[in-house]
């Protein structure tokens, strides 16, 4: 399997995106765990340290960018977790490089397109 031994955070407020992402990972062998906002996703972090993280911009009680400025600050293992932006914004882009983000996938977006991205980070990750 592609993501065999690869573990992928998903902090996506939108259930039924973070749903879609989460089964097709899965599938294809990551280990997931999704949080529905930047808080809950440094909760996350606090208790398993992920390859890479998925990470919406667009988010209620914590944004993506208050997420990666509040993980940029943790423990250098989980501050230098790798991040894909994945967001409807129009500026998402220019946010994932102010970000450090890896790469940036726009919404509406291609499965293929995020599990190639993915499977990049994390290889280059480990």
């Amino acid at each position: 399997m592609i993501g065999d031994g690869y573990r992928v955070l998903v902090v996506e407020d939108d259930d039924q995106i973070a749903t879609i992402l989460e089964e097709t990972l899965r599938d294809e062998g990551y280990e997931v765990r999704r949080a529905p906002n930047g808080q809950e996703g440094l909760a996350a972090l606090e208790r398993w340290t992920p390859h890479v993280i998925i990470l919406d911009l667009m988010m209620p009680t914590m944004d993506g960018q208050s997420f990666r400025a509040a993980q940029r600050a943790l423990a250098p293992a989980v501050a230098e977790v790798p991040v894909i932006v994945l967001s409807g914004a129009r500026n998402a882009r220019a946010q994932a490089e102010v970000m450090t983000a890896v790469a940036a996938i726009a919404k509406p977006f291609e499965l293929d397109e995020v599990l190639r991205t993915v499977d990049r980070v994390c290889r280059q990750a480990r």
